[in-house]
């Protein structure tokens, strides 16, 4: 189970991917560490090692609670073969 800390983390951290695909409408998915800058930046995360991660730890706990739904306006997911984090342009319905 997340905590409302996690929680309102993740909604950050949803809006802030939100915002860099806005900025960027061609591109279409990338990967999660890609964007590890900005989240230091808007102060998600305090600062940034092992290429993402802080991140790649806190995406964990997200899935591991079974809450990956939380993420509104972009989709996450997990390339199993690789074992990378990526975002995904929310496709409009």
């Amino acid at each position: 189970m997340l905590s409302a800390y996690q929680i309102q983390k993740v909604n950050e951290i949803d809006q802030i991917v939100f915002d860099f695909f806005k900025l960027h409408p061609k591109v279409k998915e990338i990967q999660c560490k890609d964007l590890m800058e900005i989240f230091v930046k808007e102060n998600v995360f305090n600062k940034d090692y092992k290429e993402g991660l802080p991140l790649r730890d806190f995406l964990k706990k997200v899935e591991e609670s079974d809450q990956l739904a939380l993420f509104k306006k972009s989709t996450l997911y997990r390339n199993e073969e690789n074992r990378y984090w990526y975002f995904k342009k929310k496709s409009k319905k």
